[in-house]
């Protein structure tokens, strides 16, 4: 009996059927809950280009606190918006959301067609 239900299950996976699999079981890799790799390729991105701006602050300030304060803070920003909650969304993915739904046709003109063609067709032969 307990062979059968194993091997019912493997089955199931090689028919390629769906399988409900509980919200608490992280399917990627997670350094915690709800930043994972793509997570953490995406802040490295971010470093880079906080870290170039910086730089170019750097250039014209003379003054390293402020450099490297806006470098710490872009991070951390970007930590924050980048991870996702129970529901698998970010902040990021909320905004991104937001501005769709705003740049979305909310108005259909509707012109109404003369149904009844046929009809006067025949009254303008007669």
């Amino acid at each position: 009996m307990v062979g059968e239900g194993r091997s019912e299950e493997v089955v199931q996976v090689q028919d390629k059927r769906m399988i409900n699999i509980p919200s608490q079981i992280r399917l990627k890799t997670e350094f915690f809950e709800g930043y994972g790799v793509e997570e953490l390729i995406k802040t490295i991105i971010v470093l880079g280009v906080s870290s170039i701006v910086a730089y170019i602050i750097y250039l014209f300030t003379r003054v390293t606190l402020i450099s490297t304060l806006f470098v710490i803070g872009s991070v951390v920003i970007a930590v924050v918006f980048l991870t996702k909650n129970r529901n698998n969304f970010s902040m990021a993915d909320n905004i991104i959301n937001i501005i769709n739904y705003e740049l979305m046709q909310k108005r259909y003109k509707y012109e109404r067609g003369n149904f009844n063609k046929t009809e006067t067709t025949n009254k303008n032969t007669k």
